[in-house]
């Protein structure tokens, strides 16, 4: 999948007088021994050379990825490797559009696939899989809300399922990229109330995280190992807070003090769990904050340190 991915966005950023196109994307036949064992693959459509500028290429690639798929035949709809396949080439091109293209192309293909209610619900179980599950290499809350926002009502869908996509939409609302991130109380290690939003930081690294979790303490571990991040803490154009939500005090009180001196480390006191003002659905999870408290990244991958 991401030779996939790194092919279809070496093919919207091509010049366009170029004219060129994936070896043999356009003819059914002449694929290798080694090509014919990957999962079959939708053709690019061949974009306008008048398209120049790499948003207008990706547009269009995303508006007309799907034309030449035919929703209405179960034997594609059903087989879940071709459709997932399909699925992660289509999303890779999201980084390139504009929010409004990101839309348009979203809603284009859940009104195709509303040709058939099993393709539609397919679809909709794979948009979570890849862009809502915690542990997807292509996690991204702002690519599923635009999912969200076409299936939470839809009629193809059954009540509970409805239901799902309502709620995971108000969860995935909840401290979107671009608003203010809550504010919310707690306890530092030297026992001062403190709050976020009078937390001051140029650039502020919030994680919620678990002492007792496993996974949990190996990414804490790479995060305090790493060079870059310890130098933009020092420097103090990066602040790090550190808070445990769990409830567990004798815990936080046994472990704070492993966690790096240069950061500040935070016992919840305002119920953020029993709250839901933050949805935290593994652990850690981290979010960058700017100056302000408004949410520069969100569910930022704590695997890239």
């Amino acid at each position: 999948m991401r030779k996939a991915a790194l092919t279809i966005l070496a093919f919207i950023t091509a010049m366009a007088v170029c004219g060129q196109t994936r070896s043999g994307m356009n003819a059914p036949g002449g694929t290798t021994a080694d090509e014919s064992a990957r999962p079959a693959e939708l053709p690019l459509p061949s974009i306008p050379q008048t398209l120049t500028a790499p948003e207008d290429r990706a547009a269009y690639l995303t508006a007309h990825f799907w034309d030449a798929m035919d929703f209405a035949d179960t034997t594609l709809t059903a087989d879940r490797t071709f459709m997932e396949q399909n699925f992660a080439n289509f999303v890779s091109v999201f980084p390139a559009l504009t929010p409004q293209a990101l839309k348009a192309a979203v809603s284009t293909l859940m009104t195709r696939a509303s040709a058939s209610t099993a393709a539609y619900r397919t679809l909709t179980d794979i948009a979570e899989k890849y862009l809502y599950d915690p542990n997807s290499p292509m996690l991204n809350e702002e690519h599923y809300i635009a999912f969200l926002e076409e299936t939470a009502g839809s009629p193809l869908l059954s009540e509970a399922e409805r239901s799902k996509q309502a709620f995971n939409l108000r969860c995935a609302l909840k401290n979107r990229q671009g608003t203010v991130a809550a504010d919310f109380s707690y306890t530092d290690r030297q026992g001062r109330h403190r709050t976020l939003h009078t937390t001051e930081a140029e650039t502020l690294m919030l994680i919620f995280y678990d002492p007792d979790c496993e996974h949990c303490t190996e990414m804490m571990d790479k995060m305090k190992g790493d060079t870059a991040l310890h130098d933009a803490v020092t420097s103090g154009s990066v602040k790090v807070l550190a808070i445990y939500s769990d409830g567990d005090r004798p815990l936080w009180d046994k472990t704070k003090g492993g966690l790096p001196a240069e950061w500040t480390v935070g016992f919840d006191t305002s119920g953020i769990q029993e709250h839901g003002t933050y949805i935290l659905r593994a652990m850690p999870t981290v979010y960058i904050l700017d100056a302000g408290k408004t949410v520069i990244a969100k569910d930022f991958p704590a695997e890239r340190f």
